[in-house]
């Protein structure tokens, strides 16, 4: 039984591991074997992208998401002999086991007013899980760092394989027609302070012959006016066909985080065969290898055209050891496992 319990809002990066997660184990389960359980206000974009799924059934409640969504329809139908729960979004069940998937430990990096809140949640996870997942080798290490994981835990990489099936809605061009094709550095990413938009705000003000985009959404804003700079657009979160155009047409796709449990914004970037600048950061080194160009993500007096021009791997040495099909494999070989 797999938890959809996000599926309700606008496709981020969890929603997206799941979409994907689910369409590539769809390919190599037994039928029936596995149920997919979405609160019946669904996203209409994730439902399109699993609603012709043959082999996993797709089960939609009654009920809209609310608060004890999961606790009524996952947690508790967990219960009955011979189901294994998947829990995609950073729990687990309230009765404990399962299969349990966590993308990072941003809250205890960077927001210290809900450490202790979370470190309860985080020693819950790791201790009665039956498998808990993580999307790199940085995020393994970091969790058996920081907490005392008594569970059994694995690391299983995500693909990027979804991004080339994405359509470019080139209207965006004539929506913000200051956008000029091929000039202008692009960022996908929400303003949280571990996304580090400071980075490209103070970069863009000190090069204000440049133009910036930056689409994502507008949460934990972190005090700075990114709206006051005339070469910086920030366009809030946009379809997935919008942004796409956005990609393929950048100057450079730019990835300034100062910490992620992975690293799929540069992949989709990569796959769009664009030039990355990305932090060097130990966890974008696992993903993308030696195929983007590394800065500090501290320094705002870069010269991003001098980094561009540092040499670097074809992204086919760091795409070619990734894929959603693979991820999937390990994940039913857990599955079975239990």
């Amino acid at each position: 039984m797999i938890n959809g319990d996000r599926s309700y809002l606008p496709i981020d990066g969890i929603n997206r591991y799941l979409m994907e997660m689910v369409r590539s184990l769809d390919v190599i389960v037994k039928n029936g074997r596995y149920v997919l359980v979405i609160p019946y206000n669904v996203d209409r974009e994730f439902y399109d992208g699993i609603k012709y799924l043959k082999n996993i059934k797709v089960k939609k409640t009654i009920l809209p998401y609310f608060r004890f969504w999961t606790f009524f329809y996952i947690d508790i139908a967990g219960l009955f002999p011979h189901r294994i729960v998947i829990n995609i979004a950073n729990r687990n069940s309230v009765f404990g086991g399962g299969i349990n998937i966590l993308h990072d430990i941003i809250p205890l990096k960077f927001y210290s007013d809900r450490n202790r809140k979370y470190l309860k949640k985080l020693e819950r996870l790791t201790n009665n899980s039956d498998c808990l997942i993580v999307p790199s080798e940085f995020t393994y290490e970091d969790v058996k760092k920081t907490i005392n994981c008594k569970c059994k835990m694995q690391t299983i990489h995500l693909g990027w394989q979804h991004y080339p099936d994405i359509g470019e809605d080139q209207e965006i061009f004539n929506e913000y027609s200051c956008l000029e094709r091929g000039s202008y550095y692009f960022t996908i990413s929400s303003i949280s302070p571990h996304k580090n938009l400071k980075f490209i705000y103070e970069v863009a003000k000190r090069n204000p012959d440049s133009m910036f985009v930056i689409v994502g959404a507008m949460n934990r804003g972190y005090g700075f006016a990114y709206n006051d700079l005339k070469n910086l657009l920030f366009l809030g979160r946009i379809s997935d066909k919008k942004a796409k155009a956005l990609m393929m047409n950048c100057r450079a796709f730019i990835f300034p985080s100062l910490y992620e449990g992975a690293g799929l914004p540069p992949l989709e970037a990569l796959s769009c065969k664009v030039p990355v600048l990305a932090s060097d950061i130990e966890v974008l080194h696992e993903y993308c290898g030696d195929s983007v160009h590394y800065f500090d993500p501290y320094d705002y007096d870069i010269d991003l055209e001098d980094v561009l021009k540092t040499k670097v791997a074809k992204p086919e040495e760091a795409l070619d050891l990734l894929s959603w099909n693979q991820a999937a494999k390990e994940l039913k070989d857990i599955v079975e496992g239990l």
